[in-house]
Order: structure tokens, then sequence, then C-alpha cells
């Protein structure tokens, strides 16, 4: 259990991280708003929101494609 408590804290780390990236280094509003909030972390979130995500793989999975997504686009690819 003490595994899987450290792995969701990671992962909500991981999560605040690449919204700040996106919204913040990658900085353009089309990303942001139809790749990022659309299929990343909402907009607004709450900790419990990011505990949710973490916790389930799939979103989790969700999420880090959503966000090499956003750097694909970011770099024109």
């Amino acid at each position: 259990m003490t595994r899987q408590i450290d792995i969701t804290t990671c992962r909500i780390e991981f999560l605040k991280q690449f919204d700040y990236y996106v919204r913040n280094i990658i900085g353009d509003d089309d990303i942001t708003v139809n790749i990022w909030l659309a299929g990343g972390v909402p907009d607004g979130y709450t900790d419990e929101d990011l505990k949710e995500i973490a916790i389930d793989d799939e979103l989790w999975l969700d999420c880090v494609d959503c966000f090499a997504n956003c750097c694909r686009m970011a770099r024109g690819y």
C-alpha cells in the first residue's frame, strides 16, 4: 500500500509540472485549450482531481499522452 501512495504522490507532482509546462513554458493558447484542457488536467483542478487521475492508470496514461502531444505540437511535429 505504501508503494501505491508513493506512486500516486509522484504522479500528482508530475501532473502539476505538466500543467505548469504547458501553460507557462509552451504558452500557446491553442495548445493549452484545444489539447491540454481537452484531454489533460481540468482547468481549475483541485488536489482531489489530480488524485483521481493519478490513481487511475488509464487516466494517468491519457494525461501523459496528452502532454506528449502538446510538446509535439509546440515543436511543430
